[in-house]
């Protein structure tokens, strides 16, 4: 994917003719000739941008490769003409990705050690809202793969994939009822960011809430187990006067307030690499490592 096959494809295909015209890509054999309640979703959604090449994927997807204010994109439709998903490839421009996520990746440790921009996608998908993946690379380590959301905050970090990997597996089936039920409920209006189920079984479900960035975590059985709510530095007064008292001169760089059936408490992590603290929303300090 994100290979424009230009020459080849001059030859079967007559760039400047309908752009839903079909030929068949080298890469896939067993191409066939594109739905048309695939070409009428892409009209639709898209209008004519001008030259489209389209792929099959597995899965039943049909893709269509164009370019679009300038950005290669790739539109992802299912058999029967629903979208799926849009990737926009950004190359390797931090300068054009909205101003939080670059503040975002500016705070991580991989800008702060000096890793090497690889690649970025804009992912946009039904009902979700749209993330930001950076790749990111360094001699001598493995690949990284970092997602953030539209409020900058890095909710997942991949290792392992590597440059080129594709997206398709952002492709989302549906939440299961029993959690969208309880998201919708606990959090009214929430933009879903992302949906995950993990090696071990666990749901998690990602949202933009109220201006911050929440991680809720259920058992495979849809019970609800944790919700994580990014803070940033913004912390109640008293507990950063607890921070101050535990660590002197110590700043705040970032906490998460974590609530459990059983207990609630900030983690907050300090500019003094060997300290941070557990702080309970009363101000005691239970944990430091």
């Amino acid at each position: 994917m994100k290979k424009w096959k230009w020459i080849g494809m001059a030859m079967a295909c007559a760039v400047g003719m309908v752009a839903f015209t079909s030929c068949d890509d080298d890469d896939n054999d067993d191409y066939a000739r594109v739905p048309d309640a695939v070409t009428a979703a892409f009209s639709h959604q898209y209008g004519n941008p001008g030259y489209v090449e389209w792929d099959s994927e597995r899965g039943g997807y049909y893709v269509a490769e164009f370019r679009k204010d300038g950005r290669d994109h790739e539109a992802w439709y299912t058999q029967a003409g629903l979208w799926a998903m849009t990737e926009v490839d950004y190359g390797r421009s931090l300068a054009d990705l909205p101003q939080a996520v670059q503040s975002g990746y500016a705070a991580t440790a991989y800008a702060l050690d000096a890793w090497t921009v690889d690649d970025i996608d804009e992912i946009q998908r039904p009902d979700y809202e749209t993330v930001y993946k950076i790749e990111v690379e360094k001699r001598g380590q493995a690949d990284h793969d970092l997602y953030f959301d539209l409020g900058g905050t890095l909710y997942r970090d991949v290792e392992g994939s590597g440059s080129g990997s594709g997206n398709g597996g952002m492709i989302q089936q549906g939440m299961p009822a029993e959690v969208k039920a309880y998201v919708d409920s606990a959090f009214a209006g929430a933009a879903v960011v992302d949906f995950d189920i993990e090696d071990n079984g666990m749901i998690e479900v990602d949202l933009r809430h109220g201006g911050k960035s929440v991680e809720v975590l259920f058992t495979a059985a849809y019970e609800w187990v944790m919700t994580k709510t990014d803070c940033s530095r913004d912390v109640p007064a008293v507990v950063a006067d607890a921070v101050r008292q535990a660590l002197p001169g110590a700043r705040i760089d970032d906490c998460d307030y974590v609530q459990t059936a059983t207990e609630s408490y900030y983690l907050v992590d300090t500019d003094n690499p060997d300290r941070d603290l557990r702080v309970t929303p009363d101000g005691q300090v239970t944990q430091a490592w």
